[in-house]
């Protein structure tokens, strides 16, 4: 009898190991989707505040943006408003380079 308690204790404790593994994955998932929209759309607004572009053509480069600020960032990284800030500048000025060809004022850089 004791054997079957201990083997079935086990088994509970293993099931909220995995209960608990799927929802910091579910809430990791669902994070990281909402970040993305709101990133995009943040940035759409932003940008097409400042110029004549096509929301087509802004939507591309904010998505080109967002993919790259969240690529092999954690839900952490995404929570820290200066990380982003300072990982999304570089970023936003490759993807109009390379994705966009949109020409975009940016500030001057002090050396």
């Amino acid at each position: 009898m004791r054997t079957l308690l201990c083997v079935f204790l086990a088994l509970s404790l293993s099931a909220c190991d995995k209960a608990t593994e799927g929802f910091s994955q579910g809430f990791d998932s669902a994070f990281k989707t909402n970040f993305r929209t709101s990133f995009i759309d943040s940035c759409v607004k932003s940008a097409g505040s400042r110029g004549n572009k096509s929301q087509e053509k802004l939507t591309k480069l904010c998505t080109c943006a967002a993919d790259g600020v969240m690529k092999d960032a954690t839900v952490s990284d995404l929570q820290d408003v200066d990380k982003i800030r300072s990982k999304s500048g570089p970023i936003i000025e490759q993807c109009v380079k390379e994705a966009v060809g949109l020409v975009v004022d940016t500030p001057a850089r002090v050396s």
